[in-house]
This record gives C-alpha cells, sequence and structure tokens, in this order.
C-alpha cells in the first residue's frame, strides 16, 4: 500500500504558550517578590483565589511599570492573544482589526510544603499564565512502585473531551525554574502539593483584550480591560 501524507491539523482544543524568560526578568521578579515577601503590610490575595495556600501577595502593576516590566508582559499577552484571533481566523488580513491586551492581575504563591491548589478556572479575565522563579532542589519522592511522580505538577484539564474520543484530556508539567505558559482563563487546571522543607514561588497573571473593528470603532471580541493600578 501506498504510503499516506498527512497533515496533523489542531483546529480545536485550547492553545497553551511556553515560554523562557530572559534571566535577567527572571532576577528581576524574583527581587521584587523577595522584597513583598517580607513586608508587614503585604496585601494578601489568598480570600479572592482557590489555592490552599497561607502566602498569596498581590503585585500591584504600579511596581510592574516602575521595574519597566508591565510593557513585556503586555507584549506576551498580545502574542498570544494575536496567535489564537489568527488561528481562528479573527484577525486574518483585515488591517483595520486591532488587539488591545492589558494585565489585570498579579500575585505570587509561596507554597509550602502539602500545600496546593484545586481545580479551578480564572473569572474576569480573558487569559492566564504563571510562572516559576523558585523550584525545591531538594525535593523528597515518594517512590510508590510503578508510579510517576505527579507531585508539585501543574495540570491542565480540558472539559470538552472523553476517553472515546482518542484525547487524553490532559497535560501534567513539572514546572521549571524561569518558564511561563499562557492559556485561555476557561481552562481548568490544578497543582498537587509536594514535600520537603523547601518553598516553590510562582507568579500567576491575568489579562483581557479587546479585538477592534478600529475604523468603525466597534469591539468585535473581548471585553473592555479595568487594569489595576
Amino acid at each position: 500500500m501506498k504510503d499516506l501524507e498527512v497533515d496533523v491539523l489542531n483546529p480545536f482544543g485550547p492553545r497553551i504558550f511556553k515560554i523562557q524568560l530572559p534571566k535577567d526578568v527572571v532576577n528581576k521578579l524574583t527581587d521584587i517578590t523577595d522584597k513583598l515577601i517580607i513586608q508587614d503590610d503585604r496585601k494578601k490575595n489568598g480570600c479572592n483565589l482557590a489555592g490552599q495556600i497561607a502566602e498569596e501577595i498581590k503585585i500591584p502593576n504600579k511596581v510592574l511599570k516602575e521595574n519597566n516590566l508591565y510593557d513585556l508582559f503586555k507584549t506576551y499577552l498580545k502574542a498570544y492573544v494575536d496567535h489564537c484571533l489568527n488561528m481562528s481566523s479573527h484577525i486574518s488580513d483585515k488591517k483595520e482589526n486591532v488587539t488591545i491586551c492589558d494585565i489585570s492581575s498579579m500575585w505570587f504563591n509561596e507554597m509550602k510544603s502539602g500545600e496546593y491548589n484545586p481545580a479551578h478556572f480564572h473569572t474576569r479575565c480573558h487569559v492566564s499564565s504563571v510562572l516559576y522563579l523558585k523550584i525545591p532542589k531538594n525535593r523528597p519522592k515518594r517512590n510508590i512502585e510503578c508510579k510517576e511522580d505527579k507531585d508539585g505538577t501543574i495540570n491542565f484539564i480540558d472539559r470538552s473531551v472523553s476517553p472515546d474520543l482518542l484525547q487524553s484530556g490532559m497535560l501534567s508539567i513539572q514546572p521549571q525554574e524561569g518558564e511561563m505558559y499562557i492559556w485561555p482563563s476557561s481552562l481548568l487546571h490544578c497543582v498537587y502539593p509536594f514535600l520537603g522543607d523547601e518553598v516553590r514561588r510562582s507568579i500567576a497573571w491575568n489579562g483581557v483584550y479587546r479585538l477592534v473593528d478600529d475604523e468603525k470603532g466597534v469591539i468585535l471580541l473581548g471585553g473592555t480591560p479595568h487594569p489595576e493600578n
């Protein structure tokens, strides 16, 4: 039988960006969070979040702007939004359509042994992201026979699949320092707890966008950004 020529298409399902952050950006964010974590008046954000984590600290947009990071994150956000809109043919060759993006919230998680994030998705935004600043280097493993080490993994869960549809519907990632992931805010995700005395520090952020017909002044997709001060 003649070999088949096959193109693998990916028209459905959520897209996830993986980005390796520059070392200087990681260092700057580490310095920012090092200072915030020791402040007596640090603004804890845990009451608004799903995580079973004691230290979830808000990072104001003002701090990002003071450290010349705000526009960088907007660039990452716009790259993701433009990619998804292009793949869905919403902007294609229509030059009058422009995307406007803003960071709506940002915080960092100082996760300790036994803490975790249950399955959840993010509201009042269009895009969500996480990046990793510190990863435990001597994390004990459970060493359960025939079991893959899942401690500390972030897991993405696509609700649109079933076992009969030839899709797994789940992606499990063991985070590494300096990695950032971006995904649609409606995508379910969770973080499993880990063992040990070290902490894992990650930054989570949300973004919003508008796709605008610049000639008509009409919003085609997305919503009006409400960035924090």
